[in-house]
């Protein structure tokens, strides 16, 4: 796994630097701490724009030999500043005379006024703050390959890698001083559009898996919702099972029906008197007649 350059760097500067620097500037700790948060990366950033080729990277050796810089100046940050000055002072002038406009060539002005504007430090400091951490940066990467053994080649291909390590650590304010639209823009000039893209692809990847394990979870979860439906069903189920094998497979009997009541037709109503009174004269009479009939002739 490729070294993180930025983080290594963050730490060889860190402790009292900002403390020292600010004194020597005439800036208060916060804004000082403020600049070189914004600038590191950006400087960093700068010096793998110059080295992520092998024809860039060994240009970029010839310029950190030459400079006679100091490995072990990040070791001694204290009496970097003490002395007189002596030591700060002879940094600010490999700074400004050679190393910072090979870096950033024209851009050194516009990257300084960004550099001022966003942090709160006067031009000045940011003039002089800029010229003591290009050597810096410059020295510690001289010991690192020192001590890594690094040629053109493989401090191109590490240099090339730092990328991924300056996303979300660059100010845009201070990479459109430099002459890109944005962060990203600045990125891609280091690692180039092939590396870009696909590390846009891993994110589409990693978005699409993230979309795919939703959908299984949802999936999973109707899945449940649709079980937990019919599982009262499926209970009642298994418990007439158990009843049926618990009465040997038998039915119920089934309960002897009641004979059905036997329909007793009602009694007709009784005839209004004064039929009754009118059929009886009719027969009365009808008798006397017969038994006239019957005496007449004998």
């Amino acid at each position: 796994m490729s070294a993180n350059l930025l983080s290594l760097a963050q730490q060889a500067l860190g402790g009292d630097f900002a403390k020292l620097a600010g004194q020597f500037l005439g800036e208060s700790q916060g804004s000082t701490q403020s600049a070189l948060t914004s600038l590191l990366p950006a400087v960093l950033g700068g010096i793998a724009h110059k080295g992520a080729t092998p024809d860039g990277a060994g240009g970029l050796l010839s310029l950190i030999n030459g400079a006679n810089l100091d490995v072990n100046l990040l070791g001694n940050l204290a009496g970097l500043f003490g002395g007189g000055g002596s030591g700060v002072n002879a940094l600010l002038k490999a700074g400004t005379s050679s190393l910072v406009p090979a870096l950033f060539g024209d851009k050194s002005g516009a990257l300084v006024s960004a550099l001022s504007s966003s942090s709160g430090i006067k031009t000045s400091s940011a003039t002089n703050l800029l010229a003591m951490v290009v050597p810096l940066l410059l020295a510690f990467l001289k010991k690192f390959i020192g001590d890594k053994g690094l040629n053109a080649s493989s401090l191109a291909s590490l240099l090339a890698d730092q990328g991924p390590n300056l996303r979300g650590a660059l100010d845009s304010r201070l990479t459109e001083a430099l002459g890109f639209a944005s962060p990203a823009a600045f990125i891609g000039g280091i690692t180039g559009p092939a590396a870009e893209t696909a590390h846009r692809a891993g994110i589409a990847v990693a978005g699409g898996a993230g979309a795919a394990a939703s959908a299984a979870a949802a999936a999973t979860t109707s899945t449940k919702t649709g079980f937990m439906r019919w599982l009262p069903w499926l209970i009642g189920a298994v418990v007439l099972l158990l009843m049926w094998n618990m009465f040997g497979g038998k039915p119920a009997p089934t309960p002897a029906l009641a004979p059905a009541p036997k329909v007793v037709a009602p009694a007709p109503a009784p005839m209004p008197a004064a039929v009754a009174a009118s059929l009886l004269a009719r027969s009365t009479s009808m008798s006397a007649r017969r038994s006239s009939v019957r005496t007449a002739a004998r």
